[in-house]
Order: C-alpha cells, then structure tokens, then sequence
C-alpha cells in the first residue's frame, strides 16, 4: 500500500523528527535521509526505527533489516525531504546511548553553531577512531539532519555527548584540557598528545569563559600566511591529525 496523505502519521512524524529538536530529545530519536546513509546506520547496528521510501525508489530489503518499511508516494515523499533531489529514504532511528566513562583520545567543541562544522568534526573523529566528541556552549544538535549528513554516519561510529561546561573536567577523566587560544604561554599544537583533551570554540566568539575555567592549559596553530584565524573544523582536524600521527 502507499501512502498517499502527508497526514498520515508516520509522515508527519518523520517531518517532525527532521524539523524539531525539542522531538528529538523527546522521543530519543532522531531523522535522517539518504539510501548511503541508512544502509551505514544498519550496518553500524543503529535501531532504525522507520524508513519511508519513495515509490520510484528502489531499496535492498535485506539490507534494511527487520525495520518497519512504508512506501510513499512521490508527491508526498518530496513534501517532507529535505533535498532538492530527493534520494528516495528517509528513516528514523534511535539515538545511540554512550556510557559517560570516555576513553581514548577526546575532543572539545565550545559553541561551535554550524552543523556542517560539527558534523565535519564527527566525521574526523570516527576516521581516526577516537574516544568520542564532547559539545558544550550551545553547539548544533548532532542528530540534526544536517550534522549527521555532514558527518558522513561518523555520528554512528564514535560517541558524542552534550555536556555543560562544569561537567568537562568529570568527562575528560582527570586529563589535561588545552584551549585552542594564541595566549602568550601558548604551546604550539604540535605537542599535544593523546592524553590532552583540545578544546575548539566557535569562530565568532572563541571560547567561554566557563569552558576557559577548566582548561589546564593552551595551545596555538602556526600560521605564517595573514589571517586571523581558521575555520573551527579546519583547525580541529589539524588538532586531531597532530595528536593521533
């Protein structure tokens, strides 16, 4: 059967797990869309939860695992995608719960508000398979569509956890934070090691006091050509590459 009425349930859910994110820290789920990308949650062993498929779509069933398939028809499908060109699947699964002990090597991103940055940072951190992504500051929501998409499925891969400022210090279990700031005691990022934490903040406002009070010490990416400054994502993979090299 397909479904046909953008008020069917399932669609408006769907919708609002893509929109809202007061539903997605409701439900404890979240929303994505993509063939590539739910294909990668299955393998991952993410719980999807719900796929709606378009009509004119064509999906490997066996791929997809025991989770409920609806058919929509086309019309309908593109009422609730979030791409021009719409790639035929959308799902829902539920968002993958991390112990608060964290191991392996960490990072830290402060206020970073752009999905793509944050997603780009996940995304790093599973290819260099690390301990997990700590947010704090008012980051992007990393089960937003367009974090996970940036992400590349990293999301599925490596634990990511949204923490207040004062909760750092716990989550980092005892290792050193380093604060990405050209402070005059600055170390250059070059020595850092897997046993301190970095912390990246936001291009427009850097890092909050409230994260600076917990951090042990800081660190500076030489940069002989004249700019100010680097993209958060750029200057947290350059952190990330230094540290696990």
């Amino acid at each position: 059967m397909v479904i046909t009425s953008r008020r069917n349930s399932r669609v408006v859910r769907m919708a609002g797990l893509l929109s809202s994110a007061k539903q997605r820290r409701e439900s404890g789920e979240f929303a994505a869309e993509g063939i590539k990308l739910l294909y990668d949650a299955v393998r991952s062993g993410i719980e999807v939860t719900q796929v709606l498929v378009s009509e004119s779509c064509e999906v490997d069933y066996d791929l997809i695992g025991g989770a409920s398939v609806e058919v929509v028809s086309d019309d309908v499908f593109k009422s609730v995608s979030t791409q021009r060109t719409p790639q035929g699947a959308l799902f829902s699964a539920r968002r993958p719960g991390y112990s608060e002990k964290m191991t392996g090597t960490l990072i830290v991103l402060d206020g970073v508000q752009d999905p793509g940055n944050v997603g780009t940072v996940i995304r790093t951190a599973a290819a260099f398979a690390m301990g997990g992504v700590l947010l704090t500051g008012g980051c992007a929501d990393p089960f937003s569509y367009k974090t996970v998409r940036a992400s590349m499925g990293g999301v599925f891969r490596v634990p990511v956890t949204e923490c207040a400022p004062e909760e750092l210090r716990r989550l980092c279990g005892g290792r050193r934070i380093a604060a990405a700031m050209p402070r005059a005691d600055a170390v250059s990022v070059r020595e850092l090691s897997g046993d301190v934490v970095p912390v990246i903040g936001s291009e427009g406002r850097g890092i909050s006091d409230e994260v600076l009070a917990v951090c042990d010490e800081s660190f500076y990416i030489p940069m002989p050509g004249r700019m100010e400054s680097l993209n958060a994502a750029v200057a947290a993979v350059i952190a990330l590459w230094e540290m696990t090299r």
